[in-house]
């Protein structure tokens, strides 16, 4: 008997932030894209506002950030003329996030009471498994794009690296302001 069509989903996410799977295993489909964006903009909020954002802050850096990737995803597949990877590529990307995203809440959470605080053994272990979430969430979109653009891994690692650097400082400078 398989299971549910939306546990298979599920798992084949998991498969995917484990680099078990490709974006192109995935239908090109404009509902399930709708699906996955749905649920990232809801982890995007839940994992926004366990680490102390305003709801509308929360919203504000969860939409910046992907319309941000989906972005630059859609300028950069149509610059090099793969413009039909799009959807499957953009579902991968917003889907695996969602899934580091609802596994960032574990860190969040634990750091989340003592924040401002000493830092303790729960502020440690939580910098530490946000710190390895970071890496694997490189890893795995690094993964992604060596698909999308027939890449080595490498270099999508350090795409990967760089777009999060330009996310970083872009939603920084929009949300909070100039310093």
């Amino acid at each position: 008997m398989r299971p549910p069509a939306l546990v298979q989903l599920v798992y084949f996410f998991i498969d995917l932030c484990l680099l078990r799977r490709k974006p192109q295993d995935l239908p090109a489909s404009t509902t399930l894209f709708g699906l996955v964006l749905g649920v990232a903009l809801l982890g995007g909020l839940l994992l926004s506002m366990t680490a102390g954002a305003s709801l509308l802050s929360g919203v504000a850096q969860t939409l910046l950030d992907l319309f941000l990737m989906l972005g630059v995803l859609h300028v950069a597949l149509k610059a090099v003329n793969k413009r039909a990877r799009y959807l499957q590529t953009a579902t991968a990307l917003v889907g695996a996030d969602a899934v580091i995203g609802f596994v960032a809440l574990l860190p969040v959470t634990l750091a989340g009471p003592a924040l401002g605080a000493e830092p303790g053994p729960d502020v440690l272990l939580a910098g530490l498994l946000f710190l390895a979430l970071v890496a694997w969430s490189v890893l795995v979109v690094g993964h992604i794009l060596r698909h999308a653009f027939d890449l080595p891994l490498a270099q999508g690692v350090f795409i990967a690296i760089g777009f999060d650097i330009f996310s970083f400082v872009v939603i920084s400078a929009l949300i909070q302001g100039p310093a």
